[in-house]
């Protein structure tokens, strides 16, 4: 009997160990899988100079430029130009019909030839004195209105461009029936192009006469650059915004009018400031929150923001220059998570 509680004994010790080493076991794989690191990639946070850039919308035009349209419903006879062609103030660049019932042409045409032929006899038998001067003088003003008609019917005919200047648009062809009030040619200068956008009023006071803008363009990867010329002093009554206007440098040709582009202009410039990458910010608790990493392991910071600087933001406190910041897989991170951190070089 002794014999059999003894071994009775020591079987139970013996399970009772086995059973501790399997609590140890399972513990200790729990601590692994809970100490299991993630990787992460992170940049070492320094100061930068900065600048704050609003960004408007716009459409370009000649510095000078005329946009020419009709008078008359009538149809196209002749286009004289083609675009891109060089002109010069007072050149016809179309002609419409002349014989159509609209015009008149031929009709004041006519009247005009009568009444210079009626001037020129009477003004020869005015000087032999074979007419009086009453006469004269109502020959004289039948024939001067009959010059101002016919060349003001000349001129709803013939499209004549009032500046020199280059073809940029043309908008009919021969054969074309225009109406009234139909856009036909546009003429402008090229050496400066000159846009106008909308300020709203948070932001006008910061826009002054001779400031520098940068325009830019899906159509070219070149940028473009120019001066603020006016901005207006009261708001648009139907926008709400203030119109300024900037004339840009384009001796290159590398804008055209009609060309839709966007205005970057500097409205402030921020010395030795922490920016870091919007992304990496994360909101915990409806607090703005990043993460650093201390000694492998990440480190949850509230920070205060400060000025949107297009997809960075300036931290106002909570991040130092020095500082290890996670930029990307702070998503997955709580406080004092083991971390595989991946240094890069830029923000």
């Amino acid at each position: 009997m002794t014999k059999t509680k003894h071994i009775t004994k020591l079987t139970g010790t013996l399970m009772l160990a086995a059973l501790l080493f399997t609590g140890c076991s399972s513990s200790e794989q729990e601590q692994q899988v809970v100490e299991q690191a993630i990787s992460v990639k992170a940049v070492v946070v320094s100061t930068s100079d900065r600048e704050i850039v609003s960004t408007y919308t716009g459409s370009l035009e000649g510095e000078h430029q005329a946009v020419l349209y009709s008078k008359l419903a009538e149809a196209v006879d002749s286009v004289w130009v083609r675009e891109g062609d060089q002109v010069v103030a007072d050149q016809v660049l179309l002609s419409l019909d002349r014989t159509g019932p609209s015009s008149s042409y031929r009709e004041t045409e006519s009247r005009y030839a009568n009444a210079e032929k009626t001037y020129r006899k009477m003004e020869r038998l005015f000087k032999e004195g074979a007419v009086s001067e009453s006469d004269y003088d109502a020959a004289k003003t039948i024939f001067e209105v009959s010059q101002a008609n016919f060349e003001a019917v000349s001129q709803l005919v013939e499209i004549r461009t009032p500046i020199s200047g280059t073809v940029t648009s043309i908008t009919v062809s021969p054969g074309d029936f225009v109406t009234i009030g139909k856009k036909l040619v546009t003429v402008a200068t090229l050496n400066r192009v000159r846009v106008r956008f909308g300020v709203n009023s948070n932001e006008v006071q910061h826009i002054d006469v001779g400031d520098d803008i940068k325009i830019s363009s899906e159509a070219t990867d070149l940028p473009g650059y120019g001066r603020i010329e006016t901005v207006a002093s009261s708001a648009d009554p139907l926008s709400r915004a203030f119109e300024a206007e900037a004339l840009i440098d384009n001796t290159e040709r590398l804008f055209s009018p009609g060309m839709f582009v966007r205005i970057h202009y500097v409205r402030n410039r921020l010395s030795s400031v922490v920016a870091i990458p919007r992304r990496s910010i994360v909101t915990i608790d409806r607090h703005e929150t990043v993460f650093i990493v201390e000694n492998g392991r990440a480190a949850r910071r509230p920070v205060t923001l400060g000025a949107d600087l297009s997809g960075d933001v300036v931290i106002e406190s909570g991040i130092n220059p020095g500082d290890t910041l996670v930029t990307l897989g702070q998503d997955y991170l709580d406080d004092g998570t083991l971390l595989t951190v991946t240094i890069i070089s830029e923000q």
